[in-house]
């Protein structure tokens, strides 16, 4: 499981990349390494982002 520390803005910016970016080395078993990293790379920000968009309850208040 990957956990982000991000800012909004700095998550939306390495999504973009991981969504641009097109793995090209000289061996296809590599590739496929780097596409499923990046895949599991682009979900992890897509949940993170998720997460941060939605508003969190506050707790209640506990009184003695």
């Amino acid at each position: 499981m990957i956990v982000f520390d991000l800012n909004q803005n700095d998550s939306e910016a390495l999504l973009r990349h991981v969504e641009e970016f097109k793995p090209s080395t000289d061996d296809p078993r590599e590739d496929a390494r780097l596409r499923d990293a990046l895949l599991e790379l682009k979900e992890a920000l897509v949940s993170h982002l998720e997460d941060a968009s939605t508003p969190v309850a506050p707790k209640p208040e506990r009184r003695i």
